[in-house]
């Protein structure tokens, strides 16, 4: 008669000797499964691979505007209008409440995610305001935005020291 503790310790020493290859063998298959997964398995051409690059990587200019808190509504309402979307009521506000509360000397930024001329860009604004209320603005952004920003800023009063 079969003693029980033999065949399982047959059933255990197959068992581990089946589970090695078989295991490796599955890890080799969905490594490479994996692998062309990640990869892809077709290659794009160089002109899906440029309209890509200017979809996520728009082009942007700087401009800096030197003016009194008083003006910055104006400059922000002619952000939004050159912008498709992006700059809301309510983030609009709290711009300006920050702008307004925080103190003279500090240096403070700003990233808003914005669609302007159909292509999505961030604007970026530093300012830096000074003891006599006036601010250093810096506005980099997309081009359609900087050349309104230009022609508004000629029309405001520029801060001038005291």
């Amino acid at each position: 008669m079969p003693d029980p503790i033999d065949d399982l310790s047959r059933f255990i020493l197959i068992s581990v000797l089946l589970a090695w290859p078989l295991g490796g063998a599955a890890y080799l298959i969905l490594k490479r499964r994996w692998e062309r997964a990640y990869d892809g398995e077709n290659e794009s051409s160089p002109e899906q691979t440029i309209r890509e690059l200017e979809r996520e990587f728009s082009p942007c200019r700087r401009t800096i505007i030197r003016t009194q808190t008083e003006y910055l509504p104006f400059l922000v309402e002619c952000i939004r209008e050159q912008i498709d979307g992006g700059l809301e009521d309510m983030q609009m506000f709290s711009l300006l409440e920050r702008i307004e509360i925080h103190r003279p000397g500090e240096e403070r930024r700003a990233v808003f995610h914005v669609a302007a001329g159909g292509r999505r860009s961030d604007l970026h604004l530093k300012w830096r305001r000074d003891a006599w209320d006036r601010i250093e603005l810096h506005v980099q952004g997309s081009p359609e935005i900087i050349r309104a920003l230009r022609r508004f800023k000629r029309r405001i009063p520029e801060a001038a020291p005291v």
